[in-house]
């Protein structure tokens, strides 16, 4: 194993459900980081299960990224489907839609594919160990955590959360993340709320970390071509945007009902929903009604012309949808973060959000945005309606914006302190500060 030293090249393994070109949420994540890490000198390793399409990270992006693929091949049909059920099981009850009703975890149908699919993933991690210089291995959400158990004790490892951890958690479910975490050498949070709980349920406070996801200012900076769906909009016509996948614990349909209490009065202003599915879609059919069930909404409301579904826009060219947008909307029912949020405050745009997990925490009520409870459409709609009716207030919400964005998220920051937690552990001569967000947690709250 290598150690950090001065400018000598890192070698950093991600274990990662999906990454590039499959974007939002983890693989978003991963592609950003991997562009400021490539510039910090590191080396970056990846391996991922197999993507809808062909393409090349590496060649895509412009930046070497050496990846080593579960084939789809290598799982049969029915235990793809099996782990797709166990993994979304989960992935509702840490968002607050399901209850556990499961005694262990063992129990949650699905959970032997489950198993299947992370011993491939424990056997690509020590193979690549094997034939490579690898200083760390960092596993991206609970997908991929079992392999934590499988790693040489020799090997440094840092595990990061991406699902929100809620007050009302089920102690199985918070005892076997926390079980995990405690293998790693550091469990990585995005915001200070989920390490609080994480704390309380056993994890090791030495090992927690903060850390919020960073945008990538490169991407976000680029002129590329407006998408066709938006030349059915009139020019000078306000642009209501929302960018978010469809499943579970997405809010579109407050977001459809309240634009409808209010279409006919701002009939200059429009809908557009850009997103499609998740990769758990090319696996199984357990999130396939979400998107169905928005535009049957939409119908039924006779917003046709109003709302605009854009489905899924390659992350290249999301720049310009921000750009065209006039206020940028996220209603989740629960969000761990919620990238697209920062993204628009990059853009200097005002947001609405629901007061839950990394919404609230990014989103201060009144100064960059509205903060609006999970359900309550007639205050979406009234919102919405001010931020229509005042370009004066949209202007002066989004400079704000801006401004908390260069002051908590810009990821020239973050990047150090992800910079500083590799150092921290493969450098033990090399004492670095650590972030704290929880003055953030406050400040924003």
């Amino acid at each position: 194993m290598k150690i950090f030293n001065g400018n000598k090249e890192r070698s950093i393994l991600f274990v990662s459900q999906s990454f590039y070109p499959r974007v939002g949420g983890v693989s978003t994540l991963l592609l950003n980081l991997s562009r400021y890490l490539s510039q910090l000198n590191y080396k970056i390793y990846a391996i991922h299960f197999e993507m809808s399409t062909n393409v090349s990270a590496s060649e895509a992006l412009g930046y070497p990224i050496k990846e080593y693929i579960i084939s789809r091949s290598e799982i049969p049909k029915e235990v793809f489907q099996g782990y797709a059920a166990f993994k979304e099981e989960i992935y509702q009850h840490l968002h607050g839609i399901r209850q556990f009703k499961y005694q262990t975890i063992d129990d949650v149908p699905g959970y032997k594919d489950f198993v299947f699919c992370s011993e491939l993933f424990s056997k690509r991690i020590l193979d690549v160990l094997s034939n490579n210089n690898i200083d760390l291995v960092h596993f991206q959400d609970y997908q991929v955590m079992l392999g934590l158990s499988n790693i040489p004790l020799e090997v440094k490892s840092i595990f990061s959360l991406h699902a929100p951890l809620i007050d009302n958690i089920d102690r199985t479910v918070a005892k076997w993340l926390v079980r995990y975490g405690n293998k790693a050498d550091k469990m990585v949070f995005s915001i200070p709320q989920y390490s609080e709980i994480a704390i309380k349920h056993g994890l090791k406070p030495q090992k927690s970390i903060v850390l919020p996801p960073m945008i990538d200012k490169n991407v976000m900076s680029r002129v590329t071509e407006l998408p066709s769906v938006f030349k059915q909009i009139p020019p000078g016509s306000i642009v209501i945007t929302c960018i978010q996948r469809f499943d579970a614990k997405s809010g579109h349909t407050q977001l459809i009902e309240g634009f409808s209490k209010i279409s006919n009065k701002f009939k200059n202003s429009y809908l557009v929903l850009v997103g499609g599915g998740s990769f758990t879609d090319n696996i199984s059919n357990v999130r396939r009604n979400y998107l169905l069930e928005a535009q049957n909404l939409v119908r039924d409301l006779n917003l046709t012309n109003r709302v605009i579904f854009a489905g899924s826009v390659d992350y290249m060219n999301l720049s310009e949808i921000y750009r065209r947008s006039d206020i940028v909307v996220m209603l989740s029912r629960m969000e761990c973060f919620g990238l697209a949020i920062t993204e628009a405050m990059f853009h200097e745009k005002p947001v609405l959000v629901t007061n839950v997990g990394g919404l609230a925490f990014q989103v201060k009520n009144g100064v960059n945005g509205y903060v609006v409870k999970v359900g309550d459409t007639e205050s979406t709609a009234d919102l919405l309606g001010r931020l229509i009716e005042s370009k004066e207030l949209r202007i002066k919400m989004g400079v704000k914006s801006k401004k908390i964005f260069q002051k908590n998220f810009d990821p020239e920051k973050i990047i150090k302190y992800y910079h500083t937690l590799y150092q921290s552990l493969l450098s033990p001569s090399i004492v670095g500060s650590l972030p704290n967000y929880d003055y953030l947690y406050n400040l924003l709250r």
